[in-house]
């Protein structure tokens, strides 16, 4: 499987609310796909999820307490919606999950591929995300932190 990797900007809604799909990742993503708003530090973005890569982050939701459980899927599920690339690789970004990610018709957005999903920012979320991490922390460093926490 070949990971969704990169930072790619100059990306805009267009007038209908329409976003083209990098060309480069239209095929790993699929035809069908599914997008859902989230929020990561207090910054909202929308991710773009492979159906198999969905069904797995859904699946994932089904262990814990009951409550665990219901909270997990009510927040993943009540933020997301099925979407279908047409034949120019653009989809199509209801109400919504343009309010609930802080977009707009015309909105300049920036891609990240992170892995096996697609984040979607627009411009200025994406500055406030940014401006979160250590850029001076090198990867070696977070890789260690990683292996600290499972150990």
């Amino acid at each position: 499987m070949r990971l969704l990797v990169g930072t790619l900007d100059g990306y805009k809604l267009d007038s209908k609310g329409r976003l083209s799909i990098p060309t480069k990742w239209r095929e790993r993503l699929g035809k069908e796909f599914y997008m859902v708003s989230v929020t990561v530090r207090g910054c909202k973005c929308l991710n773009l999820y492979p159906e198999e890569y969905f069904n797995e982050m859904y699946e994932s939701m089904q262990h814990g307490t009951e409550n665990q459980k219901y909270d997990a899927i009510t927040s993943f599920l009540d933020n997301a919606e099925e979407a279908v690339l047409d034949a120019q690789g653009r989809f199509t970004v209801n109400q919504r999950l343009k309010d609930a990610a802080g977009f707009t018709n015309a909105t300049n957005v920036v891609f990240k591929g992170k892995g096996r999903f697609i984040e979607i920012w627009n411009t200025e979320e994406y500055e406030k995300i940014n401006s979160t991490y250590d850029h001076n922390e090198g990867i070696y460093d977070l890789m260690d932190k990683l292996k600290d926490n499972k150990e």
